[in-house]
């Protein structure tokens, strides 16, 4: 059997490694389109701070050469001839397969707006990008961060590592509307506010404007009329799904390609996973785009078994789960927080916060500011879908431990 993958992150690494477990014999063929060794995409921001790439390296070098995988590097895939059952790539090469998977992971959202061309206008998503931000850094004065997502913050706070003076602009009414509600975002502010980050709320850029160079960022403008001085700016505004070589070969495409419960995309022996497919929220039972490292490689994991022909569906994953730190102040959000009908809060002190979301005694969310150590037993309660019961007043308490649930 011979496979191609194209994708060498989280879903492709997995699917490769599991495929090689299950088909020793097999021919597997990995086409990335980037040139260094396979990296943790989570931590790009360590480099932005000044790390080296070895502390963000994911599998060695010989994890390739080992499992017999024959890894192509530096050459972007065109397009795919389901017909044909070849994909083409680099300069008018060619590789034939008798199963393909699609991993070709996301890109970072462009504003769109004048000057986003000039040198010192980043976004955030590669090696490459990490280490050309970290040179700027290296001779900016200040820098603008626009988005008060998790990636824009984690950027902020390693640009402020750095010593430079930071801004973070904030169209929305607090930060991290996806995981947090107002009042545990005002924690995760104070403490980023006590690192030396500032911020301004309710504004997006309307262009980037040069100075003194009039190829290199000086002022990020404002919809008020304000212009901030930046000789760094980096958008973190979101990503898209490259679902571009399932869509240009005639597959069904929606917020990412579309799979089924066998990753099978709706061409014949084509199969997906990670950043570029749309999942089922296995809480809200919406379709959505499917955006984390962990997830992606549950998927590489199906998309390898489904393709040995050892068919086994691929449950409807929690897209929602995420963690990061700050300073002091750890923090998870998991779960769908907005289908909550009833909520449970708990504060200390003003560095604890916990609050969970119930929804016909069944949990479906929670967030969890400064004390953590729960998390994976409320998210193991979110995933069963298990009644709470008598069981609720204790959560918030810290009296439940995971052999309460067995």
């Amino acid at each position: 059997m011979k496979v191609v993958i194209v994708g060498n992150s989280a879903a492709g690494i997995a699917a490769a490694e599991n495929l090689r477990s299950l088909e020793p014999l097999a021919e597997i063929t990995v086409l990335s389109q980037e040139n260094h060794p396979s990296y943790s995409r989570c931590l790009i921001a360590e480099i932005v701070a000044g790390a080296v790439f070895d502390s963000i390296r994911y599998r060695p070098d010989s994890f390739f050469e080992e499992r017999n995988i024959n890894l192509i590097r530096g050459v972007r895939v065109h397009s795919v001839n389901h017909a044909s059952s070849t994909v083409s790539f680099g300069e008018e090469k060619e590789a034939s397969y008798d199963k393909l998977l699609v991993a070709t992971g996301s890109r970072p959202v462009r504003l769109g707006v004048a000057g986003e061309e000039l040198d010192g206008v980043f976004v955030l998503r590669s090696y490459d990008q990490a280490e050309l931000i970290s040179r700027c850094a290296a001779a900016a004065n200040d820098a603008v961060v626009i988005g008060g997502g998790l990636v824009g913050l984690k950027a902020a706070y390693a640009l402020r590592r750095r010593g430079l003076p930071v801004t973070v602009l904030v169209k929305s009414s607090h930060l991290l509307t996806r995981q947090l509600d107002a009042l545990s975002a005002a924690m995760v502010e104070k403490e980023l506010r006590e690192a030396g980050i500032s911020f301004i709320y309710g504004q997006n850029p309307v262009g980037f404007k040069c100075g003194a160079d009039p190829k290199a960022l000086g002022f990020v403008v404002l919809e008020d009329g304000r212009e901030i001085p930046a000789g760094l700016a980096l958008v973190a505004k979101g990503v898209s799904p490259n679902a571009e070589l399932v869509r240009e070969a005639g597959g069904e495409i929606s917020s990412g390609i579309k799979v089924n419960a066998f990753m099978e995309t709706s061409l014949p022996n084509v199969y997906a996973a990670g950043d570029c497919i749309e999942v089922t929220d296995c809480v809200t039972g919406r379709q959505t785009p499917s955006a984390l490292w962990t997830l992606a490689v549950e998927q590489g994991r199906y998309a390898a078994i489904n393709m040995a022909g050892r068919q086994k569906a691929y449950p409807d994953p929690l897209t929602r789960l995420n963690a990061a730190q700050f300073g002091r102040l750890p923090f998870v959000s998991v779960g769908a927080m907005e289908e909550g009908e009833e909520f449970l809060t708990w504060q200390k002190e003003g560095r604890v916060y916990q609050k969970l979301a119930i929804r016909e005694d069944r949990l479906v969310g929670f967030i969890m500011v400064g004390l953590i150590e729960q998390a994976g037993v409320f998210t193991s309660l979110i995933k069963s879908k298990r009644p709470l019961g008598n069981l609720r007043g204790d959560f918030l308490q810290g009296k439940v431990s995971a052999a309460n649930l067995i």
